[in-house]
């Protein structure tokens, strides 16, 4: 097997953006903020408000979502399709079509548009935020820092496929 390592740091580093986009999407901590003995955290999904007087928590499914939010969730999960069809394509590059240049084009473009999705979904939530708590402080949480882990991952995950395709 005469796999480049360009290809296996492509793969590799693709296949951890998707890991962290999956974590992003799924987490109800795009941001958090704290008042006294409560805390109260969200992300794409669900809410959730913590109160540690009552030492319960109880979550809810976002309901009459805005359409700015629906687009940050349909963003976020076009920037995941595109990094798993990214994965598929660097796969058949490196294991099925070694030859066909026309596939890693597609593996490069495919981890591109999934951090350009990606990219839009976290720009359109940070500067839509403040219509989803109004007034209150808010911190970005973890689920929100691994969107952006994600979109880093996989324009690195690009680049280096572009260093295997000028190789080539």
């Amino acid at each position: 097997m005469d796999v480049s390592k360009f290809m296996l740091i492509g793969l590799v580093l693709t296949i951890c953006a998707l890991i962290f986009q999956v974590i992003g999407l799924a987490s109800p901590y795009w941001i958090f903020a704290e008042s006294g003995r409560n805390k109260a955290y969200s992300g794409l999904w669900k809410s959730c408000l913590s109160s540690k007087a009552l030492d319960t928590t109880v979550c809810n499914d976002w309901t009459n979502v805005q359409d700015w939010f629906k687009a940050v969730r349909a963003t976020s999960i076009l920037g995941f399709i595109s990094l798993l069809v990214g994965i598929v394509m660097i796969l058949l590059k490196m294991f099925v079509v070694k030859d066909m240049k026309p596939v890693l084009c597609a593996a490069i473009g495919a981890a591109f548009v999934g951090a350009l999705f990606i990219l839009i979904s976290i720009a359109v939530y940070a500067s839509k935020a403040d219509d989803l708590v109004r007034g209150t402080s808010v911190d970005y949480h973890f689920a929100f820092a691994f969107c952006i882990i994600s979109m880093l991952a996989a324009l690195v995950a690009g680049a280096i496929m572009i260093v295997e395709a000028l190789k080539a």
